[in-house]
């Protein structure tokens, strides 16, 4: 008789921290590829084709030519020096503000440094302000530290600063004020919208009014199509009043498992104070910082630019064709992601189902709300699939949206 294994999810249960019991057994991100021949538009996973291999080697030899030492040891906690630099010397040409590489933390991938930020500011029954809709894996960590998230709406261009300031005010009439707000305002996932300027203003007055931070998630904000988005909140701030967390994982590769934090130099420096890592690879950092340095990574993301654009062509002109009787949208300045509104009498949830059926993945569900409230939408991340599937891809997802309908019309 074979025994059963003593740490079953009982016994595990009796031992695990209080912050895993928080996010349950079920493993983030690690669903198994659907062994069918699928046509995804599920996930925000950059274009295969401009994977930027011949770059990576390029700058990578460069890096084992000249800086081979430093390369393949530690290189503490904030991170590779040549890449704070070639970040700080960026983010000071783009921003429009000067930052130095005091401001600069290299952390593996964004997710990292959200996780971080939360392990630095967050403790048990903290109030976090977060828009909804909203990036689940975010929500997920803030969660996982024990803070309550108030979900703030939003509309076609992004987060409702005049609900923000009714909750700011809310919790300042109880004494309580929130540890920072948690926001991707420039092609925001999954609503793809980009917050227009004088929102972004009112933002960075009430962080500065009801002393608390911003939390500018940038994963998408130089993937832009026709013309740079507004300046972003970390610039607005001067630098000051919040954290800005990009990542490489949309503009060179995911899998390099890298990103920066950036943010005032005392918050960066605490935020470092936390980590037990020894800090991100110094060898891909010094890869990127080279890249950075000569010029390769930025003619690349404007390579990108126009790929995704064109895609983002693609699904629109599918939609005219296949969808316009059953569902609208606001088209996105940049990003990854169009966020189809159904109509009033079909399901997004049955035509997700009827589309998976038809081969067919999209996104949608609770799981983008902080408050559970999920709208009638279903998002289309246009980012990943190959530009020859993407018409039949939204073919299939028109004939699911027309048999719900039919189902659904009265009889």
């Amino acid at each position: 008789m074979t025994e059963q294994p003593y740490w079953d999810p009982g016994h595990l249960e009796e031992i695990v921290s209080q912050r895993a019991k928080i996010l349950g057994p079920t493993v983030w991100a690690a669903a198994a590829p659907d062994p069918r021949p699928v046509i995804s538009f599920a996930g925000g996973l950059p274009d295969i084709p401009s994977l930027p291999g011949e770059l990576l080697v390029k700058a990578a030899r460069w890096v084992i030519d000249n800086d081979q030492k430093e390369a393949l040891q530690y290189n503490g906690t904030f991170g590779a020096w040549p890449l704070r630099q070639a970040l700080a010397e960026r983010s000071s040409r783009l921003e429009g503000i000067p930052v130095t590489p005091e401001q600069v933390m290299v952390v593996s991938g964004s997710a990292h440094g959200i996780g971080i930020m939360c392990e630095t500011l967050l403790d048990p029954g903290d109030i976090v302000l977060v828009e909804s809709p909203n990036f689940p894996g975010s929500m997920r960590t803030i969660r996982s530290f024990g803070a309550e998230q108030v979900a703030v709406p939003m509309d076609d261009v992004g987060l409702r600063v005049d609900l923000l300031e009714q909750e700011l005010e809310k919790l300042a009439d109880q004494g309580k004020r929130a540890k920072f707000i948690y926001c991707i305002p420039t092609h925001q996932n999954p609503a793809g919208c980009t917050l227009p300027i004088d929102r972004r203003e009112r933002m960075v007055e009430l962080a500065r009014q009801y002393n608390t931070l911003i939390l500018e998630d940038d994963a998408y904000g130089e993937l832009w199509f026709d013309a740079p988005p507004p300046p972003s909140l970390f610039a607005l701030s001067g630098g000051d009043h919040g954290v800005k967390i990009s990542s490489f994982s949309k503009v060179l590769a995911t899998g390099l498992r890298m990103g920066w934090s950036m943010g005032p130099a005392s918050l960066i420096s605490r935020m470092s104070a936390v980590r037990f890592d020894m800090g991100s690879s110094s060898f891909l950092g010094r890869m990127i910082g080279e890249a950075i340095r000569n010029g390769d990574m930025d003619r690349h993301i404007v390579n990108l630019r126009g790929i995704y654009k064109r895609k983002l062509e693609r699904v629109e002109d599918g939609l005219r064709r296949y969808c316009t009787d059953y569902c609208t949208y606001t088209r996105p300045q940049g990003g990854f992601f169009l966020w189809l509104l159904l109509r009033p009498d079909i399901s997004a949830r049955e035509v997700q189902l009827l589309a998976n059926e038809k081969g067919v993945i999209v996104g949608q569900g609770p799981q983008f709300f902080a408050d559970g409230r999920a709208t009638n939408h279903l998002r289309l991340a246009f980012s990943y699939v190959p530009m020859e599937d993407i018409e039949e891809g939204v073919h299939r997802l028109g004939e699911a949206m027309a048999e719900i309908a039919s189902r659904n019309a009265p009889k």
